[in-house]
C-alpha cells in the first residue's frame, strides 16, 4: 500500500513553531516514502474558522517549501451522517453540563452511560481495558483510553466533534500514516477505537516533539512571536526557520526542508518537549 499522509491544519489561527514542527515530520515522512501528501483544512468549528486565517496557511506553508499534492474537501461541506450510523451502537445521549463535568474534576465520570436519554450530546461509549498501539517515534504504548473519560462526538446543538470528524476523514481521503504533535499521543488510545468501528485497517503513528513557549505552555495563539507571519515580518527566511525546527526532528539544521529527505528517521529527535527560547 502507498504511503498517503496529511497536512490538516485548523484555520482559526497562523501558523507557528509547533504547528510547523508536526507538519515537518508529516512532510519528510511522505517524502522519504515516495508518497502522497494532501491539504484538508479542519474547519468543523465553523464560528472560529476565518478564510483570511486558511489563506495565510497556505501562504506559509508554500513559503516554507511544505507542498501537497492535492487538496482534499474541507471539513465544513462534509457528511458525517453515515459515520454516525456506523457507531450507534457504541454511543449515548447524554445531558450532563460542563458545570456539572467541572464539578466532578474535569474529566466525564459516565454518569448518563445507562440513562437511556434520547437527546443531549452523543458519546462514545468506551471499552474498559487498556489499547495497544505503536508510535513511529514514542514506541510501543498500552494506555486505557478511560483515563479521558467517553468522549462527546456530537455536541447537543448537533455540531460533530473533532474526534469524529478527524477519523471519519483520514479513512474517506485513504489516509496510511497520522502525523501530529505528542500532546495527542495517549489520545491514540481513544482514536482508534473510532477507527476498528468505522474501517477495516489503521494507519501508522507518529508524534511529533511537544513545542513549548518560554512560559512552558503548548504553543497557542497567545504566543504571536512564534507565528510564522511573525517571523517574516522579524527578518527571518525559511532557512533560518528549518535551522530551527529540524534538530528537533534529529536533523542536521540546513536551510531546506528538502535537504533533509534522504537523512529523515522517524524514530530519532526528541521525544521530551522543546522550549523555544
Amino acid at each position: 500500500m502507498s504511503v498517503v499522509g496529511r497536512l490538516a491544519p485548523t484555520p482559526s489561527g497562523h501558523l507557528h513553531l509547533g504547528n510547523v514542527t508536526a507538519f515537518a515530520a508529516a512532510w519528510l515522512s511522505v517524502r522519504s516514502a515516495g508518497g502522497r501528501l494532501l491539504l484538508r483544512m479542519e474547519d468543523i468549528d465553523t464560528v472560529r474558522a476565518r478564510a483570511y486565517v486558511e489563506d495565510g496557511i497556505r501562504e506559509d506553508l508554500r513559503w516554507l517549501g511544505l507542498s501537497w499534492d492535492a487538496e482534499v474537501p474541507r471539513q465544513s461541506v462534509r457528511d458525517y451522517r453515515l459515520a454516525i450510523e456506523a457507531l450507534r451502537p457504541h454511543t449515548y445521549r447524554c445531558t450532563c453540563t460542563r458545570a456539572q463535568i467541572k464539578a466532578a474534576g474535569g474529566r466525564y465520570p459516565g454518569t448518563c452511560r445507562d440513562a437511556g436519554h434520547v437527546e443531549g450530546a452523543l458519546r462514545l461509549r468506551l471499552p474498559d481495558g487498556p489499547v495497544h498501539f505503536v508510535d513511529r517515534r514514542f514506541g510501543p504504548r498500552d494506555v486505557d483510553p478511560n483515563l479521558f473519560g467517553d468522549p462527546v462526538l456530537v455536541r447537543s446543538d448537533g455540531l460533530v466533534s473533532y474526534n469524529l470528524a478527524v477519523v471519519a476523514d483520514d479513512l474517506t481521503d485513504g489516509v496510511t500514516e497520522v502525523v501530529r504533535g505528542a500532546d495527542l499521543l495517549d489520545f491514540t488510545a481513544v482514536q482508534l477505537h473510532l477507527w476498528r468501528w468505522l474501517g477495516e485497517r489503521e494507519p501508522t503513528w507518529l508524534h511529533a516533539p511537544l513545542v513549548l513557549g518560554p512560559d512552558g505552555a503548548k504553543l497557542s495563539k497567545s504566543h504571536g512571536s512564534t507565528e510564522v507571519r511573525a517571523l517574516r515580518e522579524a527578518g527571518w527566511d525559511p532557512a533560518r526557520v528549518w535551522r530551527t525546527v529540524l534538530p528537533w526532528l534529529g536533523l542536521e539544521p540546513v536551510g531546506a526542508i528538502g535537504d533533509a529527505v534522504a537523512r529523515f528517521d522517524a524514530g530519532v529527535g526528541a521525544r521530551g518537549p522543546v522550549v523555544v527560547g
